[in-house]
C-alpha cells in the first residue's frame, strides 16, 4: 500500500511539474521569440532549430544549463524563464533608462511644420535585441517615395550611426550630392550599390573608396509611420 502511494505522489509530482514548468515554459519561450523564425532564434541562441523547435511545442524541456544559455541571450531572468516568477527582462544599463529623446540628422531640410522638431523621444526597449547605444541613435525624416511601399514620405528612420558596414539587403541612410537619403544596399566587388525599393527609380553605383562624396551614416533599426 505504502509503495502504491509512493508512485501516486511521485506521478503527482511528475504531472505537477509538467503542468506549470514544462507547458508555461513552452508560451514564456515563444514571449521570447518576439515575431522572429524558430531558425533565426536558435542561431541567436547557439542551438539547433530541432532543439527549440521541441521547446516550443513541449515535446522537451531545457536542462539548466540550457535554460541559463537562453535566459543570457535573450536577457532575460533565469527564474522567470524556468518558473514564471520574478522579474521578466534584465535590461542593459542604457536600455534602463526608459525614453530618449532622438536628434534629426537633417532637420534644416525638411519642410513646413516638420522643421519644429529637433528631437523625437524613442523608446529604447524597441532596441534591445539591436545591441545599440542610446548615444549612437538618430532620426531622419524620409522624403519622397523612392522607397515605396517601405517606406514613404514623413515617415521617419531612427539609425544606429555606430553601424555603418554594409551588409547586403540592409537599409542604410547614405549621405551623397549633399543630400541624405535611405537606400537599400548591396556589394559588387570595388562598389556599393544603392537601391531604391521603388522600381520606378535607378539603382546607383558609388565606389567604396568615394569616401569624400559618398558616406554610409548609419543602419536603420526602426520606422515610425506617418499615417496620415
Amino acid at each position: 500500500m505504502k509503495t502504491k502511494e509512493k508512485k501516486h505522489k511521485t506521478k503527482e509530482k511528475t504531472r505537477t511539474f509538467n503542468d506549470t514548468c514544462i507547458e508555461t515554459f513552452k508560451n514564456r519561450l515563444t514571449l521570447l521569440l518576439e515575431g522572429r523564425s524558430g531558425n533565426a532564434f536558435a542561431r541567436s541562441v547557439g542551438m539547433s532549430e530541432a532543439v527549440i523547435r521541441d521547446y516550443l511545442s513541449g515535446k522537451t524541456y531545457p536542462s539548466l544549463s540550457r535554460l541559463a544559455t537562453i535566459a543570457d541571450k535573450c536577457d532575460v531572468s533565469i527564474e522567470w524563464l524556468a518558473t514564471g516568477k520574478g522579474e521578466c527582462r534584465l535590461l542593459p544599463e542604457t536600455l534602463s533608462r526608459g525614453t530618449v529623446n532622438v536628434p534629426f540628422l537633417n532637420k534644416n531640410e525638411t519642410i513646413n511644420a516638420f522643421t519644429i522638431l529637433d528631437t523625437i523621444p524613442f523608446d529604447l526597449t524597441l532596441t534591445k535585441h539591436q545591441g545599440c547605444e542610446a548615444d549612437d541613435l538618430a532620426a531622419v525624416w524620409a522624403k519622397g517615395d523612392c522607397m515605396e511601399p517601405t517606406i514613404s514620405n514623413h515617415d521617419i528612420v531612427i539609425i544606429n550611426t555606430a553601424n555603418n558596414k554594409p551588409v547586403d539587403g540592409f537599409l542604410y541612410t547614405v549621405q551623397y550630392d549633399d543630400q541624405i537619403t535611405i537606400k537599400r544596399i548591396q556589394n559588387q566587388g570595388s562598389n556599393l550599390l544603392l537601391i531604391s525599393d521603388n522600381p520606378k527609380y535607378p539603382t546607383i553605383t558609388k565606389a567604396k573608396n568615394e569616401q569624400k562624396y559618398f558616406k554610409i551614416i548609419g543602419h536603420v533599426i526602426y520606422l515610425l509611420k506617418n499615417l496620415n
